[in-house]
């Protein structure tokens, strides 16, 4: 294995590629959901590399459109929700966090002295700057939902979910 991820990333493709299927055009399924009213679900969850929302919901191959970041967290999540139902209606957004999260093992004060640290450049010129700690998951699973509920385009014409996953059992827990 080589000691260059790229490189490694890019080997594991080429050996992948030879059996890849392309997906079904994305216009013609877009077209279709129009045609049939359907609307899409978006998942948000953690970026978390062993918490992946295809296993633990077991979703089928392009069921529903998944946005990560740290923590799940849906202020970072917006901009994505946004381009999504431009494309395309939503009508379910799954807000997902976790136990035993990486955003609970620092406060958003550490995250900032880290930050600062590592990145004086970024913290310099962005004070204040929210990390999106998580003291208890079932509380900033709640928060982040009532933050998407704040804007009344998506409370309105969306069902608004938020769940939490136990890592320790593989149970999924709503919350809202």
């Amino acid at each position: 294995m080589s000691t260059d991820k790229v490189a490694d990333l890019l080997e594991r493709n080429k050996e992948l590629s030879k059996s890849y299927k392309r997906p079904p055009l994305l216009g013609e399924g877009l077209e279709k959901r129009k045609k049939t009213g359907a609307k899409g679900t978006v998942i948000i969850s953690c970026a978390d590399p062993r918490i992946t929302p295809e296993h633990f919901l077991g979703l089928n191959f392009g069921e529903c459109a998944i946005v990560r970041n740290g923590g799940g967290r849906t202020s970072d999540a917006i901009r994505s929700i946004l381009d999504l139902d431009a494309l395309g209606a939503m009508g379910t957004i799954v807000v997902i966090h976790h136990t035993d999260c990486g955003m609970t093992y620092l406060t958003e004060k550490e995250f900032s002295d880290r930050t600062e640290e590592k990145h004086p450049d970024f913290a310099g010129t962005h004070p204040g700057f929210d990390y999106g700690a998580i003291h208890d998951p079932e509380k900033t699973v709640v928060a982040d939902v009532e933050y998407l509920k704040s804007f009344p385009s998506l409370a309105e014409k969306m069902t608004i979910a938020g769940l939490v996953l136990d890592t320790f059992t593989g149970e999924l827990k709503r919350l809202i």
